[in-house]
């Protein structure tokens, strides 16, 4: 069987699907599983192990989209699609693909071959979504997603806590100020800790003032590039995080990871995983204030 996995979307919900793409590869492993998803993942996850091919849709404008996955489905003789976005452009692919080829789909939109209802944000976590969506394939063992492939080599644990203090251009109201990691980073500095500020290039104005007010803490952000964090949060005592992709990396690495978030339908259906994930929320979280933040570090870091 030839299976396409359809997932756009943000770099945490991707990281989010790997479990159910997990799953698939568990339950159909002499098949051909391809991940369409945008160009910019495809080299960061080349190594992913549960798929045979990486297939890139950068959701341009809709016909030649259509166009594209149609020579896709074809080219690769697709048997079965699983659209684990369940948006409104899938539903489109959906409607043309059923038109033009004998593949089946699974999704929660118009023209699935599969009547699966997903549940709302902020009802589940969306990957029970993704399990109660694969159950339709009659798949009850689901695992979770893990990123250990991702690991280069030994990790050598140090005294060190992760910060990544920024978020997408569009998420500046997913951040908490850079005078309150300050703060943070003051006191861990205080306790013999070194903190690194983690992030890419757009997030060097918010590392700088971090820096300004604690000049201890140290930019690492030429060490944090995405392929490559899993590793170094695997080496930390602590990751201090926003809402936003690398949090996710992070929290499957099972390390403390601190996740401060605005209490939202979707920050409560799309949190990390991880097995010591400390969730902190308020209605706004520029309003979270450092003494919760120090007080959960002292829990952490006895």
């Amino acid at each position: 069987m030839n299976i396409l996995v359809i997932k756009h979307g943000s770099l945490g919900d991707l990281v989010l699907s790997f479990g159910a793409i997990k799953t698939l590869r568990e339950n159909y492993p002499n098949s051909n599983i391809y991940l369409l998803t945008q160009s910019n993942y495809k080299q960061i996850f080349k190594n992913l192990p549960y798929v045979n091919e990486i297939l890139v849709d950068n959701r341009i404008s809709i016909f030649p989209s259509i166009k594209n996955i149609l020579k896709k489905v074809k080219e690769k003789k697709i048997d079965l699609l699983i659209d684990l976005q369940n948006s409104n452009r899938t539903e489109i692919y959906n409607f043309f693909i059923k038109m033009f080829t004998k593949c089946k789909i699974l999704s929660a939109r118009k023209f699935s071959s599969f009547k699966y209802k997903q549940k709302k944000l902020g009802i589940q976590h969306i990957t029970k979504n993704h399990q109660e969506q694969l159950k339709y394939l009659k798949i009850n063992n689901y695992l979770q997603p893990d990123l250990n492939w991702m690991l280069k080599g030994n990790t050598k644990l140090s005294n060190k806590v992760i910060f990544i203090p920024g978020t997408s251009k569009s998420g500046e109201y997913k951040k908490w100020p850079s005078d309150k990691y300050a703060q943070v980073a003051k006191y861990l500095v205080g306790r013999n800790y070194e903190v690194y500020l983690t992030g890419s290039d757009l997030d060097l104005d918010t590392i700088n003032e971090i820096i300004k007010l604690c000049p201890e803490s140290k930019n690492k952000i030429n060490e944090s590039k995405i392929e490559n964090f899993y590793q170094l949060c695997n080496s930390s005592e602590l990751v201090i995080t926003n809402d936003t992709g690398p949090a996710h990396i992070a929290g499957l690495t099972n390390k403390n990871v601190i996740w401060l978030a605005n209490d939202n339908e979707i920050s409560r259906s799309c949190y990390p995983l991880g097995n010591n994930l400390h969730k902190i929320t308020a209605s706004n979280v520029k309003n979270i204030s450092v003494n919760i933040i120090i007080n959960k570090i002292e829990q952490i870091l006895k």
